[in-house]
């Protein structure tokens, strides 16, 4: 769908807490609001996600297309290969004795850089301090 194109809703279903049907496919909600299912038109926004409007002007919830994301910790023995990493993000730096885990997968990119700035964010009770020296979190959308 092209960025600012407005689509009409024909069939829109609430299947929990956070995930909402909209015209077959399904989206996670990420600003909700009361009575979503009563929404009439769907508009992209600039940096990808929707905005759902109604007929009130004045009430719009967002919703952004349900991805699997993973959370990636690369672990490198060597902290000038882990600084060039976090630079470059290139595979071919990686060796044998680095290691690669998914930590966490996510639904939305709103939630995967939640869970990321809780593993590099000091007041977190998730940090890492290993986070800036040989330690790197990424994001990796499955395809």
């Amino acid at each position: 769908m092209a960025k600012g194109k407005k689509t009409t809703i024909q069939e829109i279903k609430r299947l929990n807490d956070n995930e909402v049907l909209v015209n077959g496919r399904t989206y996670i909600i990420v600003e909700d609001t009361q009575d979503i299912e009563k929404a009439i038109t769907m508009k992209i926004t600039s940096h990808g996600n929707r905005i759902l409007r109604f007929e009130d002007p004045t009430k719009k919830a967002t919703i952004d297309v349900k991805r699997v994301i993973n959370i990636l910790k690369y672990t490198f023995k060597d902290n000038h290969r882990a600084k060039r990493f976090r630079v470059s993000y290139e595979k071919t730096i990686l060796t044998v004795e680095d290691k690669v885990q998914i930590i966490a997968t996510a639904t939305s990119h709103i939630n995967a850089r939640k869970i990321l700035a809780s593993y590099t964010t000091k007041e977190s009770p998730n940090y890492d301090k290993e986070s800036q020296t040989t330690t790197v979190y990424l994001s990796e959308e499955e395809k």
